[in-house]
C-alpha cells in the first residue's frame, strides 16, 4: 500500500542535498535497503523498507532522485514530533540499532481502560443490565439487588459506558493521532 504524508505523519520525505551543502554525510542508496519495494509515479518515488524495527515509508521527489538520499524533510506542523520519531527510527534502523520507544504509544493503563470501556459497551449492546456489567467486569462477587441502588460500582459503570459511547461515536479516531489528540483537547 502506498501512503502519503497527508495520510500518515510517519511517511518520510527524503531528498538529496546539493554537494555544496557538505559532503561529510554518507548518502543512502535505495539498493542498500535490501528488501525495499519501490514504485515510481509521475512526480515521486515511493519506497517501503521492511526493516527489523518495522516498515518505513519513504517518498522521494523524482526531480531529486539520484539513486541515493542523504536528508529527510520534516514539516513544522502539528505532527512534527511524530515525523521526528519516524525519522529517528529510520536512522536507527539504517545503523543497525534497536528502534527504541515508539513515540505516541498508548500507555498500558490507557489501553486497559479502553479495553474495559469497549467490553462494557459490548455487554450493554447485548442487553446486559448495569449490575450484571459491574459484576462481570469490576467485581469478584455478586451484588445483591437491594445493595445496587447505593453501590459505588453503579456510578463507575455509568461513567465507563459514557466513555465507551464517546469512543464508539468517533472518539476512537483520536487514538490514531495520539498524543496530538491530547493537546487539541486541552486547547479547546
Amino acid at each position: 500500500m502506498v501512503w502519503t504524508e497527508e495520510a500518515s505523519p510517519r511517511v518520510l520525505r527524503a531528498t538529496k542535498l546539493t554537494a555544496s551543502a557538505g559532503s561529510s554525510r554518507p548518502a543512502v542508496r535505495l539498493t542498500q535497503l535490501g528488501a525495499a519495494h519501490t514504485r515510481a509515479e509521475a512526480e515521486q518515488r515511493h519506497a517501503v523498507w521492511p526493516s527489523t524495527s518495522g516498515k518505513h515509508h519513504i517518498l522521494i521527489d523524482t526531480s531529486d532522485y539520484a539513486d541515493s538520499i542523504d536528508a529527510v524533510v520534516l514539516l513544522l506542523d502539528e505532527n512534527f514530533e511524530t515525523r521526528l520519531d519516524a525519522a529517528r527510527r529510520f536512522w536507527r534502523a539504517l545503523n543497525g540499532r534497536p528502534p527504541g520507544v515508539h513515540y505516541g504509544s498508548l500507555p498500558q493503563q490507557t489501553k486497559l481502560r479502553h479495553i474495559l470501556n469497549l467490553r462494557a459497551h459490548d455487554a450493554r449492546r447485548a442487553k446486559a443490565a448495569y449490575r450484571q456489567i459491574a459484576e462481570e467486569l469490576l467485581s469478584c462477587e455478586h451484588i445483591a439487588a437491594r445493595d445496587w441502588r447505593d453501590h459505588h460500582l453503579r456510578h463507575k459503570v455509568r461513567a465507563i459506558l459514557r466513555r465507551a459511547n464517546r469512543l464508539v461515536a468517533g472518539g476512537y479516531r483520536d487514538l490514531l493521532i495520539y498524543p496530538q489528540s491530547r493537546s487539541r483537547k486541552s486547547d479547546s
